[in-house]
């Protein structure tokens, strides 16, 4: 496996807009590998991947707790030879980006397996890093509908990750004019997470959502 994984800061640097980081996995071997994170001197979510420090930036913990839910139990991640995987992270879950400009920088520390069991050989390990500049300004609402667009989408995506993504990055920025979507979201395994999205994006249409579920 010549090239184990690499780290890339998305760039999207619109306020209110959902902020990740990528992280791309490349099996260049024959065999396939099983990927397992270990936490990092930057970690300070035990559910991610990878850690991420925004010097600068505010915390986020206390406003939005650790994301949008539930366990976060997971196994070591298969990837097949010829293949990549790509995993991301929400920054707004950690953070709060006002505008201005800041480096945000990023790190994984990485162990390939040669079987799917924590206890197999390690057949590579790798520490990852990586820092980006980006300048955060404010954005109209026609901009961020379609930076939203393909997110919203995503919640149709058959790869269970990929939904989960979509669903955290919705869930985490609260958009007004998501408030439909936002609704449906509380009809699903994320309903206790989109409680403080229906009140933050504050709508008629949320307000009366939570006044529904309030009188269940």
């Amino acid at each position: 496996m010549s090239k184990l994984g690499s780290l890339r800061i998305k760039q999207i640097t619109w306020l209110a807009n959902p902020y990740s980081v990528a992280l791309t996995l490349s099996n260049k071997g024959n065999d396939p590998v099983w990927i397992d994170f270990k936490s990092t001197d930057l970690a300070r979510f035990g559910c991610d991947d990878f850690a991420v420090e925004v010097p600068g930036a505010e915390s986020a913990q206390e406003q939005w707790g650790c994301g949008s839910g539930g366990s976060c139990g997971r196994g070591l991640r298969q990837v097949m030879p010829g293949k990549s995987i790509s995993l991301r992270q929400l920054l707004n879950w950690q953070f709060r980006l006002e505008t201005g400009v800041y480096a945000i920088r990023a790190r994984a520390a990485i162990v390939a397996h040669a079987q799917n069991l924590f206890d197999s050989p390690q057949i590579s390990q790798l520490d990852v890093t990586d820092t980006l500049t980006v300048n955060v300004h404010r954005a109209n609402e026609n901009e961020l509908k379609a930076v939203f667009k393909p997110i919203v989408a995503q919640l149709d995506s058959p790869d269970p990750l990929r939904q989960r993504e979509a669903a955290g990055a919705i869930i985490e920025t609260a958009p007004p004019f998501l408030e439909d979507v936002l609704i449906e979201l509380a009809k699903t395994n994320y309903g206790f997470a989109v409680m403080t999205a229906l009140r933050k994006a504050d709508t008629q249409k949320t307000r009366d959502a939570l006044s529904s579920d309030c009188d269940r």
